[in-house]
């Protein structure tokens, strides 16, 4: 108990953001996974990238790492990370985007996978973002 409230002590809004970013990219990582691998177990979808999972996954990681030890610009590769995963679902998704604007399946893939998960993480990028310009220890 002693270890969590040290933890807690002496943080600001930047880092308490930077923690939700981290853990909601872990959890946006492994729903990616499971989601894409429900939907087409026998066959890959299309739009599903294994690079978007782990880079994904991995600035979430980054950011935890970089908050547990308080080492300051490590926070920052975290959105980096998770912008080379949406960069890379976003190349993956247009297949699927144009088939919507078109009106026909041509290309193939989850639409709605597709359009979903670019919002998500392009959601989790924008927090992971902020906390990057705001201080995570309270100044003394």
């Amino acid at each position: 108990m002693k270890l969590f409230k040290n933890f807690f002590k002496d943080r600001s809004l930047g880092f308490f953001i930077a923690f939700a970013a981290s853990v909601l990219a872990i959890i946006l990582s492994f729903v990616y996974l499971i989601s894409y691998l429900s939907i087409s177990a026998d066959k890959m979808d299309r739009v599903f990238s294994i690079l978007t999972f782990l880079f994904t996954l991995l600035g979430g990681l980054a950011i935890l790492i970089g908050e547990l030890l308080r080492i300051e610009y490590v926070s920052m590769v975290g959105p980096i990370l998770i912008a080379v995963a949406l960069a890379k679902h976003s190349v993956e998704a247009a297949y699927p985007i144009a088939d919507i604007g078109t009106g026909v399946v041509f290309f193939g893939g989850n639409q709605l996978f597709a359009v979903l998960f670019i919002v998500l993480i392009g959601i989790v990028f924008l927090i992971a973002l902020v906390s990057t310009f705001l201080s995570h220890n309270k100044q003394k």
